[in-house]
């Protein structure tokens, strides 16, 4: 059996928690170099995982090393520029959210793995929280989706927006993406966003109709009392309301007792990367590669996303 032949840029925590383990799971992958400036990461993470060869410069390791695909595990503000050269070196590229720091860095990026012909995946892990899929399959067994809200709340009155981005792209952009997911193309957008208790954008509620003509509700809130995750599902003469990645209630028809899914009952464990769907967006990807087929947060869709954080903040009130 061939192996996909993995090569990681970046050594970090978000990549040893969710993206390494995940992949030295998957039997069709092989780790065979890292990538980072840190040589104390560097070499910690490549014991970890048995990676052979070991570069503090990816293009040496392009190079140096045969490699089938790319992790770029780092944050935002110098993506894009890294994303470019590993396409340019013909490599299959995953990236963590966001795809840039903003529409046009994701849009450039999209402009070369196109004129390439290279797959490309962005990590917007909610669409594969195992709760999320189950749930909106049962709800849209009865037919499609006619209203969805999405709330993402959390306390960051004492800390600052992560690399001084807009919040609505670093975190948020998570619940953007199931709006999208859902939806489609949106049609008509109202949108406040507000600052309260600081100077920076902290509060953001949205309308949406999508030219499907169903209704998206967003509601995000970094003042709030504590991190709060939270989804609705309404559909035809039925409703889910799920409390990602632990709990779902399913509501038909005017039933009062409600069908409960319990996430692990889902996935049989409380291992983050399982329940909130890292493992197999990873496992996706892999499999993507392996069969020829576009992954389902591609850049290109993912440009999409974008364009749909870019359409809220420009429509403020």
């Amino acid at each position: 059996m061939k192996k996909i032949r993995v090569g990681f840029i970046g050594a970090g925590k978000m990549a040893n928690r969710v993206h390494y383990p995940s992949l030295a799971e998957i039997e069709e992958v092989e780790m065979i170099a890292i990538c980072d400036l840190d040589e104390k990461r560097l070499n910690d993470t490549a014991n970890k995982y048995g990676i052979k060869y070991r570069f503090v410069s990816y293009e040496k390791m392009f190079s140096k090393v045969d490699i089938d695909a790319v992790y770029v595990i780092m944050p935002p503000m110098s993506l894009s520029k890294v994303v470019i050269d590993c396409l340019n070196a013909g490599k299959a590229v995953f990236m963590e959210k966001p795809p840039g720091v903003n529409l046009e860095d994701t849009r450039r990026m999209l402009e070369v793995a196109k004129r390439k012909n290279i797959k490309t995946m962005v990590g917007f892990n909610r669409r594969f929280c195992p709760i999320v899929l189950e749930a909106k399959r049962i709800v849209e067994k009865e037919g499609p989706l006619s209203q969805c809200l999405v709330e993402f709340h959390k306390n960051m009155l004492t800390t600052e927006p992560y690399y001084n981005m807009n919040m609505l792209y670093t975190d948020i952009i998570h619940v953007v993406d199931l709006l999208h997911w859902w939806g489609g193309k949106p049609k008509e957008i109202y949108s406040l966003v507000d600052q309260f208790y600081v100077t920076w954008d902290n509060s953001f509620n949205v309308l949406i109709r999508f030219e499907n003509q169903m209704v998206g509700v967003l509601t995000a809130n970094r003042a709030s009392g504590s991190r709060y995750e939270r989804f609705e599902l309404h559909g035809k003469g039925i409703s889910a309301y799920i409390r990602a990645p632990e709990i779902a209630k399913i509501y038909k028809d005017g039933e009062k007792d409600p069908q409960v899914l319990n996430g692990l009952d889902l996935t049989g464990t409380n291992d983050m990367r399982i329940t909130y769907g890292y493992l197999q967006e990873n496992e996706h990807f892999i499999e993507c590669l392996i069969q020829n087929r576009t992954p389902l947060t591609s850049l290109e869709d993912s440009v999409k996303t974008m364009e749909l954080v870019e359409m809220i903040l420009n429509k403020r009130t």
